[in-house]
């Protein structure tokens, strides 16, 4: 066959030329905040004569806007008179600052005035010395410098939001008295001893921000999870016994989430102990958790307690504390829920003894009956001027409900793909409330705006009653007519009632949520025993009502 060459060549420059622009379009393309993270070199020296910190920080940030910045925002906590910015210079000249205040300037911190702005687009070195003291919560055995560190605000589209979050990497070097044993965000890469004191070098990545405690007269265990994350227990000499077991909980934990959601977000997990009291635990910093002492004190539900609390907190390290981010001007409806959320999947099938429903429904049913507004989407500063407990209400017991009727709503396999959707998709992004709705109306495939409107933006409440039962016998069979009434003032689509019969019998039927009355007949071949709305009580009712033959 006779070959055309020109003709040739030139197929072969167009499909050349066509390779290149399809690997161009389709290359692998990272978000901007992942590719361009801020890095933080900073370098202390702890004074313990008054437990202030002397340190110098380098900083690395990237103005990813299309055009000129002047001023950066720090935030910074101002706590006390000893903590200070001392100096800052860019380009070998000092900058001027000034302090900023909640009130004036809607954060807390300082504004850097640059002699020179940073042009769209440019990386730009900046270092800053200063002084700040650590949190006196444990003052003398435990120092907690866990939200101590000035970090550049969220910076979007040309803008800067205090209330936002991102993601930054960090290499740390404390140098500490030898008395004191350090737990950090980040991972230990070196420790020298110098005289009476420890330098050591600490590295880590991709943190919403840093933060360390130096605990005195502590025992240290270290273990791995069988999938390679590192465990670091602190414990006293008398809590021997649950910094063990918290320890051991922890590497069967992780290597479960690493199992169910295909990852653990970070090398590293530090616990630390916490109150005398076993109140629970709370994120300390990225990293780091707290659990409270004194487990023992539950009596029997002291093994329950603990193993909970210990994947509860570490649960956390996903949402909202370290992974996957949210503005913190609202209450946290979305970090909180969702690390709840992730507990559960791991209590339904190691700690059976654990319940969610009644865990996280308490303080929220108090705060109703009191009369408190516990609307979900209110802002933080809204919320402390009401002086109610909207920690545990909202911020746990309602946000964590709500998405759990959503996941009752739309079928728990939907749920946990939307669950997985968020975990792969929003690394380092602030997760709006608009973000999520969308994202779950699209994979459900339903129009969700009643059930967020409801549940995100007012205060309406859920009630139900058995208004009237009334039973004919015909033959052998028990002819059952229930009513059952709506009192509340939100809805749900469908709500599960549960009729049982005497001798045990159980069935369960399906009504409309939203009806004011609700009409079931319910063929039974024993008489009734009771019958129980929302049996397994996956919805935030004001009262749980049932019907009992004997009442």
């Amino acid at each position: 066959m006779k070959i055309n060459t020109g003709r040739l060549l030139g197929l072969v420059a167009i499909l050349s030329g066509l390779i290149i622009l399809f690997l161009f379009l389709f290359r692998s393309v990272e978000p901007q905040e992942q590719n361009k993270l801020s890095a933080y070199h900073i370098s202390a020296i702890l004074d313990t004569t008054d437990y202030t910190l002397d340190a110098l920080m380098q900083l690395e940030w990237y103005n990813t806007s299309d055009s000129p910045i002047g001023e950066i925002p720090f935030n910074f906590k101002l706590d006390s008179a000893q903590t200070l910015i001392k100096s800052i210079s860019y380009k070998g000249k000092t900058q001027e600052f000034r302090y900023s205040s909640v009130e004036i300037h809607g954060f807390q911190g300082f504004i850097v005035k640059l002699s020179e702005p940073v042009r769209a687009e440019e990386k730009f070195n900046l270092n800053i010395a200063f002084k700040t003291t650590a949190n006196d919560l444990f003052r003398e055995r435990m120092l907690f410098y866990s939200e101590d560190l000035p970090y550049v605000q969220h910076f979007e589209n040309g803008k800067f939001r205090p209330h936002y979050q991102v993601h930054s990497d960090y290499k740390v070097e404390l140098t500490i008295p030898k008395e004191f044993s350090l737990a950090c965000t980040g991972e230990i890469k070196k420790t020298d001893t110098l005289n009476n004191q420890l330098k050591i070098a600490t590295e880590i990545n991709s943190v919403p921000w840093y933060g360390f405690i130096l605990i005195k007269d502590v025992i240290l265990k270290e273990g791995y999870s069988s999938s390679g994350i590192l465990i670091r227990s602190f414990y006293f000499e008398n809590d021997e016994k649950w910094g063990e077991k918290l320890l051991d909980h922890s590497k069967r934990i992780v290597d479960f989430y690493i199992d169910t959601l295909g990852f653990y977000p970070q090398p590293v997990l530090t616990i630390i102990p916490g109150y005398p009291k076993p109140y629970g635990g709370w994120p300390v910093c990225p990293n780091v958790v707290g659990i409270h002492r004194g487990i023992d004190e539950m009596k029997e539900e002291a093994e329950t307690h603990g193993h909970w609390i210990m994947s509860h907190e570490i649960g956390h390290q996903y949402w909202g504390y370290n992974y996957v981010l949210e503005p913190i001007d609202y209450p946290q409806w979305f970090g909180i829920g969702m690390g709840i959320h992730t507990d559960r999947l791991y209590a339904l099938k190691n700690i059976p003894d654990f319940d969610h429903s009644e865990s996280f429904s308490n303080s929220y049913l108090r705060a109703m009956k009191k009369g408190y507004n516990t609307t979900i989407m209110q802002t933080v500063d809204t919320l402390d001027k009401q002086g109610f407990d909207w920690n545990n209400s909202i911020k746990h017991d309602k946000s964590f409900f709500v998405l759990q009727m959503l996941a009752y709503e739309i079928g728990e396999e939907v749920f946990f793909e939307i669950f997985k959707h968020c975990l792969n998709s929003y690394k380092g992004i602030n997760v709006t409330l608009e973000m999520f709705q969308r994202d779950c109306q699209t994979i459900s495939g339903k129009n969700l705006e009643d059930f967020f409107q409801t549940w995100f933006h007012t205060n309406r409440y859920l009630e139900y009653q058995i208004d009237t039962v009334l039973t004919n016998l015909k033959g052998n069979i028990y002819e059952n007519h229930i009513i059952v009434e709506k009192l509340g003032s939100a809805d749900i689509s469908f709500l599960e009632v549960e009729v049982v019969e005497e001798g045990g019998e159980r069935k369960r039927y399906k009504v409309n949520g939203s009806e004011k009355i609700q009409e079931l007949n319910a063929m039974t071949n024993n008489p009734l025993e009771k019958i129980i709305i929302d049996p397994d009580q996956r919805l935030l009712l004001i009262n749980r009502s049932q019907w009992n033959k004997d009442e």
